[in-house]
C-alpha cells in the first residue's frame, strides 16, 4: 500500500504493525512508534510525520475525561468566586439563584462587578492558559500571578525606554517597580469590587491608573486580563452610557474576529482546532480525519466539509452580531442566541489555551446587552458620551484595522484575530550544552514543558507510564498538530537546515513551540508572538543568560495581512539570539498558495527561499516588522 503524502504514515498503516493506543482516562496518546530505538533512528521529518498521522487518526490526543473534570472544577471555581465573594446575592440562596431582596444576576450592579471580576480572575492566573490545555502540569492555576510577582523574570514592556529606567537598562527583565505596580493593580480591582454601591470614579480611577502603569511596563499583564475585552469594558464603566460602550466592545470583538477569518488560513485550521473536541469521544477512529481532510490519509489538506464549516463560521460571526443590532426583537433573539451557540461550539472543542471563562463571559454578555427576553433588557444603541465615543473609535476600530492591515505591529488579541490559523507563532531552540545558561531565566515551571509533563505522569507510577513515554516526545505532538496549517509548514525545513549547518543531531537540542514555552517565560501567552518578537526581549536573554553563538535560536513566523487581497505570503526568520534578526541565519517569504499546494509533511523550502542577513524592515516600539 503506497501513500505518497505521508511516507511514515504508510508504515503505520501496514497490517503487520499494530497501532499504538490512543489516550485513556488519564494518559495522552501513546507514542506512534513502540520501539524507542526505532524512534531514535528516525530523522526530524519522520518524527513529525509519525505524530501528525497518529493525532489525526485517533481523533484525540488528550485524555478527555481528565480534561473535562479539570475544567469543570476550574469553571466552578470561577463562578463560585464571583457568586459568594463579589456578587450582590444571598449566600444562602444556592449556587445559581439570588435570595429575596438581592439584586438579580443581570442587574447593572452585578454586571459591572462581573466585568471587573473577570479582569482580576485573568491577571491572577485562574482563567486562560490554566492547567493542562495551557500546558501547565505543575501549577494548574495561579501561575501568572506568581510570575508577575517575581522580580527578574522576563517581561515585555509596551514602552521599553520607560521600563529601562526601573530595570537597570534591561527593559525585558522585570523590575521591582513592575512587581509593585502589578500588586497595586490587583489591590485596586479588589477594592472596586468591594465598593458597596455601584462603582464610582473613586474606585475606578485608581484601577485605570494601575492598568496603564502595568501596560507600559509589561504587556503580558494587560493581556492576561483580556485587555481587548474585559479591560476595555472596565474603561466604559465610568461613563453614564457604559452599557452602550460594552455593546460596541462586544460587537467589535465578534465582527473583527469574523473579518480576520476571511483568507486561505481558516479552512486548514479545523483539523488542529477540533481534534480534541467533546464530540470526538463519539466518533470511531479516523472519522475526524475523514471529515476534515480531503482524502485521508492520501491527501491531508482541508476537505470541502472543512471549507464549508470555515465559511459558515466566518459568516455567522458577522451575521449574528448584525442581528443583535436590529430593532426587531426576533432578529435580536436570533443574534444573541446564535452567538451563545457559537461560543458553545468553541467550548465543545476544548479550546487551545483553555479559554473557557472567556467563552462563558461572551455568552453572558450576549444575553445581558443584546437578548430582549428578560426584565429590564437593553437594546442596541450607540454611545453618546464624547469621551467614550473617542475611546471606542480607537480601540474598537482604529487599532483592529491597523492590526489587520499590519498584523506584526499589533498584538493579535488587540487586533481581534482569534481562532483563524494566522497567528504570529514561534519556536525556540536551545542546544543542550547551553541548558545551564538557559536555566538562568526565572520561571516557576520548566519552560521545556515536557519535563513538567514527565513529572506529572511520573507521580502516577505505572498508571502514568503511557503519558510519561509520550511526554518525552511532547514537542513533536504540538509541532505535528500545527503542520496542518500551511503557514508553519516551512518549520521542518528550517529545523533540518539548522541542524545540518550547525553539525547537530536533532537529539542535541531542546525545542518548543511558543505557547507552552512563553507561558512559563513570560507568565502568560495566548498566541501573542508580539511579546517575544522584540529587541528588548532578545537583549534580556543575552544579559541574563550570556549565550554564545550557536546556542539559542528564535524561529519566528509572521502573520499575513487580511488586506493582502490574494497576494498572501508567510514571512519567517531564524536567528541566533546573540546576533538578532538583522543577521538572521535564514529568512524568507513564501507564497501561501505554495505552502498549501502540497502535503503538510512533504513541503521543502527552496534554496532561494532561505536567505541570510537582515530579515526585518525596522522596529516599532521595539517590535520587529
Amino acid at each position: 500500500m503506497t501513500i505518497s503524502s505521508n511516507p511514515l504514515g504508510t508504515q503505520l498503516l501496514d497490517s503487520d504493525r499494530e497501532p499504538t493506543p490512543g489516550p485513556d482516562w488519564i494518559n495522552v496518546s501513546a507514542p506512534p512508534v513502540k520501539d524507542k530505538d526505532e524512534w531514535k533512528r528516525m530523522n526530524f521529518r519522520e518524527r513529525i510525520s509519525a505524530w501528525s498521522y497518529k493525532i489525526i487518526r485517533d481523533n484525540t490526543v488528550l485524555p478527555l475525561p481528565t480534561v473535562i473534570v479539570t475544567y469543570l472544577l476550574i469553571g466552578t471555581l470561577w463562578w463560585v468566586g464571583f457568586r459568594y465573594i463579589f456578587m450582590d446575592a444571598d449566600p444562602e440562596a444556592g449556587l445559581f439563584q439570588c435570595g429575596a431582596g438581592c439584586q438579580p444576576f443581570f442587574s447593572d450592579l452585578n454586571m459591572r462587578r462581573f466585568i471587573v471580576y473577570n479582569v482580576l480572575h485573568g491577571i491572577t492566573g485562574f482563567g486562560a492558559t490554566s492547567s493542562l490545555l495551557g500546558f501547565r502540569f505543575k501549577i494548574a492555576v495561579g501561575g501568572p500571578m506568581l510570575h508577575f510577582l517575581t522580580p527578574g523574570t522576563i517581561c515585555s514592556p509596551l514602552l521599553p525606554f520607560v521600563a529601562s529606567i526601573f530595570s537597570c537598562g534591561v527593559p525585558g527583565r522585570r523590575s521591582l517597580v513592575t512587581v509593585v505596580c502589578y500588586a497595586a493593580y490587583v489591590a485596586t480591582l479588589v477594592r472596586a469590587l468591594l465598593e458597596p454601591d455601584e462603582m464610582t470614579s473613586k474606585t475606578l480611577i485608581p484601577v485605570y491608573v494601575m492598568m496603564a502603569a502595568t501596560l507600559v511596563l509589561d504587556v503580558s499583564i494587560f493581556q492576561a486580563g483580556r485587555g481587548e475585552q474585559y479591560c476595555y469594558m472596565v474603561l466604559c464603566l465610568i461613563f453614564p452610557d457604559w452599557v452602550n460602550g460594552v455593546q460596541i466592545v462586544q460587537l467589535g470583538l465578534w465582527m473583527w474576529a469574523g473579518f480576520s477569518k476571511i483568507g486561505p488560513w481558516f479552512p486548514p485550521v479545523f483539523p488542529f482546532l477540533t481534534k480534541d473536541s467533546l464530540h470526538c469521544l463519539l466518533l470511531p477512529k479516523e472519522w475526524h480525519a475523514k471529515l476534515f481532510c480531503k482524502n485521508f490519509p492520501h491527501d491531508m489538506n482541508p476537505s470541502n466539509f472543512s471549507t464549508f464549516v470555515a465559511c459558515c463560521g466566518a459568516s455567522l460571526e458577522l451575521i449574528f452580531p448584525l442581528c443583535c443590532c436590529m430593532a426587531s426583537p426576533t432578529l435580536q433573539i436570533i443574534g444573541s442566541v446564535g452567538m451563545c451557540l457559537y461560543h458553545g461550539f468553541i467550548i465543545n472543542t476544548l479550546p487551545f489555551a483553555s479559554v473557557f471563562e472567556w467563552n462563558y463571559f461572551c455568552i453572558i454578555m450576549a444575553i445581558f446587552v443584546f437578548y430582549p427576553g428578560y426584565p429590564g433588557a437593553y437594546t442596541f444603541a450607540f454611545p453618546t458620551s464624547p469621551g467614550l465615543i473617542a475611546f471606542l473609535s480607537v480601540v474598537s476600530f482604529a487599532v483592529p484595522l491597523l492590526g489587520n492591515i499590519c498584523p506584526n505591529l499589533v498584538p493579535f488579541l488587540l487586533a481581534y484575530r482569534p481562532y483563524m490559523g494566522n497567528w504570529r507563532f514561534a519556536f525556540y531552540v536551545c542546544h543542550k550544552k547551553a541548558h545551564e545558561k538557559h536555566k538562568k531565566l526565572k520561571s516557576w515551571e520548566d519552560p521545556w514543558t515536557e519535563e513538567n509533563g514527565k513529572w506529572f505522569y511520573g507521580m502516577l507510577g505505572s498508571l502514568g507510564k503511557q503519558g510519561h513515554d509520550a511526554m518525552e516526545q511532547w514537542p513533536y505532538i504540538l509541532g505535528a498538530s500545527l503542520m496542518y496549517v500551511p503557514g508553519y509548514r516551512s518549520f521542518i525545513s528550517v529545523m533540518e537546515k539548522l541542524c545540518e549547518d550547525n553539525g547537530w543531531d536533532i537529539d542535541d537540542v531542546l525545542w518548543s513551540h511558543s505557547e507552552p514555552y512563553q507561558n512559563q517565560i513570560f507568565g502568560w501567552s495566548l498566541g501573542t508572538g508580539w511579546i517575544a518578537a522584540r529587541e528588548c526581549v532578545r537583549h534580556a536573554y543575552n544579559e541574563i543568560c550570556q549565550f554564545d553563538e550557536k546556542e539559542m535560536y528564535f524561529i519566528q513566523f509572521e502573520p499575513c495581512s487580511t488586506f493582502a487581497c490574494g497576494n498572501y505570503g508567510v514571512q519567517y526568520r531564524c536567528f541566533d539570539v546573540t546576533k538578532g534578526p538583522t543577521e538572521a541565519q535564514y529568512h524568507g517569504k513564501v507564497p501561501y498558495s505554495e505552502l498549501a499546494s502540497g502535503q503538510p509533511m512533504e513541503y521543502h523550502l527552496k534554496p532561494e527561499q532561505m536567505q541570510s542577513g537582515n530579515s526585518i524592515k525596522g522596529t516599532f516600539l521595539g517590535t520587529y516588522y
